[in-house]
């Protein structure tokens, strides 16, 4: 490799065959920049009058965003395609972690420059801190073809394997619809969507966008009254409720029977999770003696009260 000096306009950035990060800020680096310059040159290969970018996007974008051109990089000999990305892959492995979507943009181009899958699972698994299975194999490669803002939101989550796993067994009409439900909440929830949808599906002999299409959901999430969240979590309700009608029944019918005997706020009560026994739980809080005997009080009168016993039913 030699060092050169280019203008940046020399640089085909429309030529993304060794791309592997597309999601990232360039904040920090920004600063960096500004302070005490670019140190580590980006790599290039000579194509015609222009040069496409091997490794360094960041580093490339950061400098373009400060207009500084010239910049100096590293031109790359020829080599082929796989040696060429093989470059880029060894440089970004020895200076950081792969992100998920970074993994399997990374699986991707192996294949498209021509390694095997065989030597891909042996040789790049454990580099990549992958199981060495064609089940995760085929997971990466279908994330890679997930739509961008889908793959920009998985990255920027770190979304858990599971939920990608589950994820990929949507069409791509059920992700675009699913994925605005999924962006307000936290990761149990979208998880519990996710597994909702996929269950309902199996059972109901309906496809993901059949479900959530239906006029209950598009009526939630059409409704100008609630926010994002607010339907995020209507929703999340509702397909909890067609996929446990019975205990969606038994908890309407428990917080019913709360409001109905007037169940004071500041005493929690809870039954087990899928209403298995008659066991409930109680807890609260208290900073005293007269706190602690006035919550003891007020249960007493509860217990007191005919409608107490239909907690228990």
């Amino acid at each position: 490799m030699k060092s050169i000096t280019l203008d940046v306009d020399k640089i085909n950035l429309t030529d993304e065959r060794f791309r592997i990060s597309y999601y990232f800020s360039l904040e920090k680096l920004l600063v960096s920049i500004k302070k005490i310059g670019l140190l580590q040159l980006p790599l290039v290969i000579s194509q015609g009058k222009k040069f496409v970018l091997v490794s360094g996007w960041k580093r490339v974008l950061a400098c373009l965003e400060l207009s500084l051109s010239p910049l100096k990089a590293f031109v790359v000999s020829k080599k082929n395609e796989l040696e060429t990305f093989l470059l880029a892959f060894y440089e970004n492995l020895a200076s950081r972690e792969f992100s998920l979507v970074e993994k399997s943009e990374i699986l991707k181009k192996l294949l498209q420059f021509g390694e095997k899958r065989e030597a891909i699972i042996k040789h790049y698994f454990p580099l990549l801190n992958i199981p060495l299975t064609t089940s995760h194999f085929d997971l990466c490669l279908a994330l890679s073809q997930f739509e961008p803002e889908l793959k920009k939101f998985i990255d920027e989550k770190d979304l858990p394997f599971s939920s990608v796993q589950m994820l990929s067994q949507f069409s791509p009409h059920g992700r675009r619809l699913v994925f605005p439900i999924l962006l307000p909440l936290s990761q149990n929830k979208q998880k519990e969507i996710l597994g909702d949808l996929l269950e309902i599906s199996r059972k109901n002999e309906l496809t993901v966008e059949e479900i959530l299409m239906t006029p209950q959901i598009q009526e939630i999430l059409g409704s100008p009254k609630f926010s994002s969240l607010q339907k995020s979590e209507k929703v999340r309700l509702s397909l909890k409720k067609k996929r446990y009608p019975s205990l969606s029944a038994w908890r309407e019918s428990f917080d019913f029977s709360l409001k109905e005997i007037h169940w004071p706020r500041e005493i929690a009560v809870k039954p087990t999770p899928y209403f298995e026994d008659d066991k409930l739980f109680l807890t609260f809080n208290f900073r005293n003696k007269e706190e602690f005997e006035t919550r003891l009080s007020e249960l007493q009168k509860i217990a007191k009260k005919e409608k107490f016993s239909r907690l228990f039913r």
